[in-house]
């Protein structure tokens, strides 16, 4: 499993999604007009109880690329999730299939 999200239908409920979150203590973290997954989407990550990456997004528009619209440093492409290991959101370095 890499994450598991709720998909939303406006950037108001991501908005709300987040302050809810973050007042029940939890670490969020936002990423705004992210390309990712074929779409352009508001999100917020945060871990779960047993440490899994969820995500609540909503999708804005289609996108162009699967992958997430950020580069690694060495121009790598990316994906979606959180860096289980530091618990933020990053790109990871991946061979993307389709």
């Amino acid at each position: 499993m890499d994450h598991l999200g709720v998909e939303v239908e406006t950037g108001e409920e991501v908005t709300a999604a987040t302050e809810r979150l973050a007042t029940a203590g939890l670490a969020t973290f936002p990423e705004n007009d992210t390309s990712c997954c074929y779409a352009v989407q508001d999100k917020v990550w945060v871990r779960g109880p047993g440490a899994e990456p969820w995500e609540v997004y909503v999708v804005k528009a289609d996108a162009d690329t699967l992958d997430k619209s950020t580069a690694s440093s060495d121009g790598a492409a990316c994906v979606c999730g959180p860096a289980p290991e530091q618990n933020a959101p990053c790109c990871a370095e991946r061979e993307v299939t389709s």
